[in-house]
């Protein structure tokens, strides 16, 4: 068995379609389609299970999954370790983050991270809560930026970003300081699904509000578009609202409320590569120095 077609299986997997794992691994499909095969042949048993819509991984085929990963992670590490003893930099991460830190914090953290280390490949993707810990879980990410709501990962906390409300300039309440429960419960209320901001539903839980919900939405950016066209007020976090102080009025809860946000790990499966630790290191720096 090699190293290539374990990688072309846990890609194939990913992406569900043996077609895109051929182009994101520069095969043709014809190659991937018999490296599975082969690799079937070598186990002993069927891997995928072929679909109109692509394909999706056998029960078996989800039993070799983890040690597959095993072996990609240990050969990274390993070449990593060679690479850095011979002066060379390079490595392969994998990173989870919310919509707001993939948006603010991503961009600026990548571009000077890149600069120190450019031979360092590096992935981001976007999602919420739930995702994160399905992608941490499934080993797809190497780590999350986020916030932590179970005892399940290791969670290395970054800093606490406020949660703050938002409504319409011509909002009744937009005149206001600030806001206070009772004003929250009688407005017309846009509420964040759970999984997006559980946070949110934590506000109402522990202080035993019902707030007027008029819509539920998961879409950040929809909250933000249909708050800017008076349809209701919501609660989202100070960092998501960075880059949309424009037709929209944000004021503060008169109690104080927070989300703690930092690097989820699963550091029970393995430990990180070089270049993992590395990026986690300036994570940890540069957010020190801009907050």
């Amino acid at each position: 068995m090699s190293l290539k077609k374990y990688n072309a299986y846990i890609k194939v997997v990913e992406v569900g379609s043996l077609t895109k794992a051929a182009e994101m691994l520069n095969y043709t499909q014809p190659n991937i389609s018999q490296m599975i095969s082969s690799l079937e042949e070598e186990c002993g048993f069927s891997l995928l299970i072929r679909q109109k819509n692509g394909v999706k991984p056998t029960k078996n085929g989800l039993a070799v999954l983890h040690a597959m990963r095993e072996i990609q992670r240990g050969y990274e590490k390993l070449s990593e370790t060679v690479n850095q003893i011979n002066g060379l930099e390079t490595g392969k991460i994998r990173i989870g983050a919310y919509t707001s830190i993939a948006t603010n914090w991503m961009p600026k953290i990548l571009a000077e991270f890149k600069n120190l280390y450019p031979f360092i490949e590096i992935q981001v993707y976007e999602g919420n809560a739930s995702e994160l810990n399905h992608w941490l879980e499934e080993d797809q990410i190497d780590f999350g930026i986020g916030t932590s709501h179970n005892d399940k990962w290791d969670f290395q906390p970054l800093v606490e970003d406020p949660i703050l409300v938002i409504m319409s300039q011509q909002h009744e309440l937009a005149k206001l300081n600030l806001i206070t429960l009772e004003e929250i419960e009688s407005a017309e209320f846009i509420l964040p699904y759970s999984d997006s901001h559980f946070e949110v539903q934590n506000i109402f839980n522990q202080e035993q509000i019902l707030p007027k919900i008029v819509y539920q939405v998961r879409g950040d950016e929809t909250i933000i578009s249909m708050v800017k066209n008076n349809l209701g007020i919501s609660i989202l976090p100070k960092l998501l609202l960075s880059r949309c102080t424009e037709d929209i009025v944000i004021k503060p809860l008169e109690i104080d409320v927070s989300r703690q946000l930092g690097i989820l790990m699963n550091t029970k499966k393995h430990a990180q590569t070089p270049s993992v630790n590395k990026m986690t290191h300036y994570i940890n720096e540069w957010v020190e120095r801009n907050n």
